[in-house]
């Protein structure tokens, strides 16, 4: 085997030769991480909300908000964040729909029913009509914004809906 104008032997030449291959395909290794990192994003998940108390009386009023996230979400202009009441069970026993930016900050003060017998309950706050979990092959919050639909496989977050909980006493 010739290789820059020299004459090798058998294993010297398959040496150079996989030496060669390795810094390749390196190369193409490196090229192609490079590119993940430059053109991948990463999920781009709602702010933590808040309550403004953790403890209320049946029939009064709690207020839920949320500031802006860090990242860019771009939930759009009509953007609405859903707000559901749940019991110890996680069954919902309220929802109401609130309007939210375009990056997630709202606002919200909901009405607790007078109904409600003393006990832990939970508010939980999600961006209305955003499928997090879906099973389509195509996830909506994780698609590089100019580049289309990148390909690259995300690590989904848990899927669970995040709850705070607060106590109704009398």
């Amino acid at each position: 085997m010739t290789w820059k104008g020299a004459t090798a032997s058998g294993s010297a030449a398959c040496a150079r030769a996989l030496l060669v291959a390795a810094v390749g395909a390196g190369a193409l290794l490196g090229v192609s991480g490079c590119s993940v990192i430059l053109h991948s994003s990463r999920p781009c998940m709602p702010p933590n909300y808040t309550l403004d108390s953790l403890v209320i009386a049946p029939g009064g009023t709690l207020r839920i908000s949320a500031p802006d996230a860090t990242c860019d979400p771009r939930y759009g202009e009509d953007a609405k964040v859903r707000i559901d009441l749940v019991n110890g069970h996680q069954d919902v026993l309220l929802t109401e729909l609130a309007p939210m930016s375009d990056a997630g900050a709202f606002t919200h003060t909901m009405e607790i029913p007078a109904s409600l017998t003393p006990g832990t309950y939970g508010i939980s706050a999600a961006p209305d009509r955003v499928d997090w979990c879906d099973d389509t092959g195509h996830n909506n919050r994780v698609e590089n914004p100019g580049f289309g639909d990148s390909g690259l496989l995300v690590v989904r977050a848990a899927c669970a809906v995040p709850h705070v909980d607060f106590r109704v006493t009398r």
